[in-house]
């Protein structure tokens, strides 16, 4: 047993120390490259590279001159074939030179789009060496991990940044997303060279592809944005600015089997090297550029960024039923952004809901925001504010809620608050109706007194809020299993009528309902995933919802 041990390591130690003697070139030919046994024509074709692919020159041959171009033979490695003999070590073969350069002959938006083209060929790969760069990207290596990352450039921070994007496999982000990321767009995942391999390689990956990230093996630079590269399974990577976070993804249905989407990237501005260093200088770790990243990153900046306001926003974009996307401007911080489609309104329009929270751990202000969100012609999507509302909450002192509920024309605030001692200081409805113009809402009413239920009867199929928080029960009886809290405004659909009750003077039906979208409950569940087993309905008693 030790014996194979031994072999094994000494073939991954000679594969390691001839990986780095090769010369990286890339293959400048769109018709490819053909691999022969012997440097010329008349020998045998071994197989073909793709164009753009990376390979590995190991020895120069004569000069020749093919096609008119005059350059050398190149002897380079061939990448294992799939067997584990000693002999796949020494796999090589032979290419004409003169299609052979320094750089990637493709751009990065060229890779992406010819590898969707080799995916949807069923050849999704294409050897390289580590993700492409341009000329406003930098990469770090990992000092534990040279070989993996053999060819990236930053390995100390001489390329300096100002934001970040956040790390999401840290324990900051462990309750909101559990690693999970989506990418944000048509990217790549680069794959490290394992077992025999050569060279590693890129593949396709699909905007809203979802990944668990299981840490960060280094970091990148984007014109002054640092960003992790995160490591999933079977030694594969993905990058920062490709993916955000799986609580960063928000869609609401248009009732017709489509849906409207919000993405958004989230951004830590006025952060520098000089940060991450003051951090770490009382350290008695002898901690590398990348490890002083990863404990910085960990923690440290989000707690102050979100109690101040939350984050900025390094892009949002907004995807209509139809699949059409709009690059959309949010303008401010925000904890959290929700895209909502009130379809038990008359004339529904997409609604953006800003939460923000300004305090500390003791407590502070909560604020939400409306504002329609009105697609262009130019490719833009536009918000037009309805209101904005909130709450002061701290420990042993000011408290208060607030929430919002939609009607038929429009959407009611409701806020209360009390003060130090408890004496109430507010205790108020708005109304914003909707105008003529549907993206556009005016002032309508202002009322004391929180929102009251009302006698009425529902039908089969109708959509709803709920005006106040509502407890879900498993049967249409007040005394039966509450299942969950639902929030004011969770939009839900009726699929079932009951029995009519009379409970504190108000008269209505029990209704079952189901939720539209992937909301949460007020104990933070989503209710979808909350419900009985096979269960995708629950019921409400009829008066409170609208």
């Amino acid at each position: 047993m030790k014996k194979i041990i031994f072999i094994l390591l000494a073939l991954f130690c000679a594969l390691c120390a001839f990986a780095k003697e090769y010369r990286g070139m890339y293959v400048n030919s769109r018709e490819g490259l053909n691999i022969r046994k012997s440097p010329s024509l008349s020998a045998e074709k071994i197989k073909a590279l793709k164009y753009g692919e990376y390979i590995g020159v190991v020895e120069e041959g004569e000069i020749v001159t093919i096609d008119g171009i005059k350059a050398r033979w190149a002897k380079i490695i061939i990448d294992h074939d799939g067997n584990d003999a000693a002999e796949d070590y020494n796999n090589y073969g032979w290419v004409f030179g003169g299609y052979l350069q320094k750089e990637c002959p493709m751009s990065e938006k060229e890779i992406i789009a010819y590898l969707k083209k080799l995916s949807a060929e069923d050849k999704d790969f294409l050897n390289s060496n580590y993700f492409p760069k341009n000329h406003a990207t930098n990469y770090m290596k990992n000092p534990d991990v040279d070989f993996e990352l053999d060819g990236a450039e930053w390995q100390k921070p001489n390329a300096s940044f100002s934001s970040a994007l956040p790390n999401y496999a840290s324990k900051y982000w462990e309750y909101e997303t559990k690693g999970e990321v989506v990418a944000v767009r048509d990217c790549f995942m680069y794959f490290e060279p394992v077992a025999a391999c050569a060279y590693g390689w890129l593949r396709f990956v699909k905007a809203g592809t979802k990944f668990t990230v299981q840490g960060v093996s280094s970091w990148g630079i984007e014109d002054g944005t640092l960003f992790p590269i995160y490591r999933l399974d079977y030694h594969s990577y993905i990058r920062g600015i490709d993916v955000t976070g799986s609580d960063c993804v928000s869609r609401a249905s248009d009732g017709k089997g489509g849906f409207h989407t919000l993405v958004y990237q989230q951004l830590l501005e006025d952060v520098s090297m000089k940060n991450v260093q003051n951090f770490n200088q009382w350290s008695k770790e002898k901690l590398s550029t990348s490890e002083q990243l990863e404990k910085y990153f960990s923690y440290e900046p989000y707690e102050g960024k979100y109690l101040r306001g939350g984050l900025e926003m390094n892009f949002a974009e907004y995807t209509d039923p139809q699949g059409k996307t709009y690059r959309l401007s949010i303008g401010s911080r925000a904890s959290v952004l929700k895209l909502l489609y009130p379809l038990n309104m008359d004339k529904p329009v997409p609604i953006l809901q800003a939460d923000s929270f300004s305090g500390g751990m003791g407590g502070g202000y909560f604020s939400t925001k409306l504002s329609t969100l009105e697609a262009k012609s130019d490719g833009r999507a536009y918000l037009r504010e309805i209101c904005e509302y909130g709450y002061l909450s701290v420990d042993a002192g000011d408290d208060g809620m607030a929430y919002h509920y939609f009607t038929k024309n429009g959407v009611v605030t409701y806020e209360y608050q009390t003060d130090e001692m408890g004496k109430v200081e507010t205790n108020r409805q708005k109304t914003y109706r909707q105008g003529i113009t549907p993206y556009a809402f005016v002032f309508d009413d202002e009322r004391n007194g929180e929102p009251q239920g009302k006698s009425q009867s529902l039908k089969v199929g109708q959509y709803v809020n709920p005006i106040c928080r509502l407890k879900m029960r498993q049967s249409p009886d007040r005394y039966s299993r509450e299942l969950l809290l639902l929030e004011a405004g969770t939009l839900l659909k009726v699929v079932e009528v009951g029995k009519q009750e009379t409970i504190d003077g108000l008269s209505a039906n029990w209704v079952k309902v189901e939720p539209v979208n992937d909301d949460k409950s007020v104990e933070g569940n989503v209710i979808k995933d909350f419900l009985p087993a096979e269960a995708t309905a629950a019921w409400v008693f009829g008066a409170y919802l609208e």
